[in-house]
């Protein structure tokens, strides 16, 4: 397409977004653009001008649509009168091509994914795979009622998509427009939150690497750190204040990390900020906690125990509302500390008094409580508190904190618990020694140091899983423990074994958030115990071959 070409299509585009009334429903709005836009093709590559100019223009029409789609095949639309176009029937060709054009959104907003973060792995990210589920259900799809109901969809799905194929940034920005002048959705928070969870180990790998070399520059830490997060910071080499701008872009912050180091962490101000007024008690809460706010110092509470029932309550409300948040297990363990302040006391902050029995007005608190959230979970947690203090005479007991950690549900209790971890996408130093690795097989490329919490039989297993998922079976074989009692096979058979168990990696890699590590045998043996988060658990053993870790042969089949 020719620049005069290209322009005139614009304008094209632009006239017909200006003529759009500007109170309009969804499918109408969906109508008009549709009426100016060219089919998508599958995989086809387009400058990144006509790209941004069709992204925007679709996404005016999907920030209308408030609620992502959980279930199409129940798409609630009005039902349009029976002379138009929109109620006209689907044909098979036109949900193909609209599947097509779906298709090929997707692999492109992946592929300019890939181009922004510089690694080709991105599809591996959870919040990747969420629009790639999203998708998958769509071409699954078949039939429709009507021209309405089939836009609608396609329309919540390029929704999904701009939301999850992007940077955090990028998803800040457009959850910012939808929720313009109303209260925001808790759910897309804590997804932007969660994707800058995914993507804080990629940059605790680069920041770690390139401030490492500019160190010799700090000269007083809290000063630094200011320096670091204002807009106009350039000490260093061009690299390293790119690094610095992009990590602020996306939603980071600097911090003293204590003992001389500088870390980084996510904005919670920067979302307070934004949405001021427009989020949830519980959404406030949460950014509360997540930017250092403590309800007790020095064994005592800083807050009201009014202060504190409300607090708790809000917990109760965040964790059950968001099952599969990747912070759950975190609030999970913050609901406990809190419901035993509340039911036990603290040091400097008693519930007994000097006779050693429950205070008279700490018992009438807990009755209170009971009446005022009567369909809460903590107030069956504190009744049957009760019920235990009763049958003791209302007497205080130092098992009574037992008796209270065994009253917590499921749904609200970490069992088990573990380190938080990313099994896929690798970093990319753990790249670079999957490459050198695969070349030479030394067992001393392993060392590391790798970033966080990346201990050498975690990225042994990592390197591993991140083999299988490439069907690398060779790379995977030699990852595999072949030291005394092995009855290891041949690569063939190896191969063949694995092609049959059909694993899907990358579906363990979206669930799991914790991992476990277990050592024997004076470190010889270890056992990882992967923790999703339903609670459920796998396992992956490994043993030390020379004084490396290698996994042991039909692990995880």
């Amino acid at each position: 397409m020719d620049d005069k070409l290209f322009e005139e299509r614009m304008k094209q585009l632009k006239n017909s977004y200006d003529h759009m009334s500007t109170i309009s429903s969804v499918e109408k709005i969906v109508g008009e653009v549709k009426k100016a836009e060219k089919p998508y093709k599958r995989k086809v590559k387009l400058t990144l001008p006509y790209v941004a100019s069709f992204v925007g223009i679709l996404f005016i029409a999907g920030i209308l649509a408030t609620q992502l789609l959980t279930q199409p095949e129940n798409t609630t639309v009005d039902k349009p009168s029976q002379n138009t176009p929109e109620n006209r029937p689907v044909t098979a060709d036109e949900v193909d091509a609209t599947i097509n054009e779906i298709r090929g959104y997707y692999e492109r907003k992946v592929d300019e994914l890939e181009n922004k973060l510089g690694f080709p792995d991105v599809e591996q990210y959870a919040f990747v795979q969420e629009a790639k589920e999203a998708v998958r259900k769509f071409e699954g799809r078949t039939s429709y009622k009507s021209q309405t109901e089939l836009k609608n969809y396609s329309n919540n799905v390029k929704q999904i998509i701009d939301l999850r194929v992007s940077l955090p940034n990028e998803e800040f920005e457009l959850i910012r427009t939808m929720s313009e002048d109303k209260q925001v959705s808790d759910e897309e928070i804590i997804k932007y939150i969660e994707k800058l969870e995914y993507l804080k180990e990629r940059y605790t790998d680069k920041w770690e690497n390139l401030h490492q070399m500019h160190q010799g520059q700090v000269t007083n830490i809290s000063g630094y750190v200011d320096k670091l997060n204002s807009p106009d910071f350039n000490m260093g080499s061009e690299e390293y204040i790119d690094l610095v701008e992009e990590m602020k872009r996306l939603g980071y912050l600097f911090i003293n990390g204590g003992e001389g180091t500088i870390y980084f962490k996510i904005n919670y101000t920067k979302i307070s900020e934004a949405f001021n007024g427009r989020m949830s008690k519980e959404l406030v809460l949460y950014l509360d906690i997540k930017q250092g706010t403590k309800i007790a110092s020095d064994a005592e509470l800083t807050v009201t125990r009014k202060e504190l029932e409300e607090k708790i309550i809000l917990l109760e409300g965040i964790i059950l509302k968001s099952p599969t948040f990747e912070d759950l297990n975190d609030l999970k363990l913050l609901y406990q500390q809190w419901v035993e302040y509340y039911l036990i006391g603290l040091d400097n902050s008693p519930v007994k008094d000097n006779q050693g029995y429950m205070k008279e007005d700490i018992l009438n608190e807990f009755n209170t409580f009971i009446s005022e959230y009567p369909n809460s979970e903590t107030s069956i947690i504190v009744q049957s508190f009760m019920s235990k203090l009763k049958d003791q005479d209302n007497q205080w007991t130092p098992q009574l904190k037992q008796e209270a950690e065994a009253l917590i549900p499921l749904s609200l209790k970490v069992v088990p618990n573990g380190l938080r971890v990313n099994l896929l996408p690798l970093t990319d130093q753990m790249m670079e020694t999957y490459e050198a690795y695969k070349e030479s097989e030394n067992n001393q490329l392993l060392e590391g140091p790798f970033a966080g919490n990346n201990t050498i039989d975690l990225v042994v297993a990592r390197m591993y899983m991140y083999a299988l998922v490439k069907e690398d079976y060779e790379m995977a074989y030699a990852l595999t423990y072949k030291g005394p009692d092995a009855d290891v096979p041949t690569l063939e058979q190896f191969t063949s074994e694995i092609r049959e168990a059909e694993l899907n990696i990358q579906k363990l890699s979206n669930e799991v958030k914790m991992v476990d590590t277990t050592y024997t045998q004076t470190g010889e043996r270890v056992e990882h115990t992967y923790i999703k988060q339903n609670g459920e658990t796998v396992q992956l053993k490994l043993r030390l071959e020379d004084g490396y870790p290698k996994v042991e042969y039909r692990s995880l089949f």
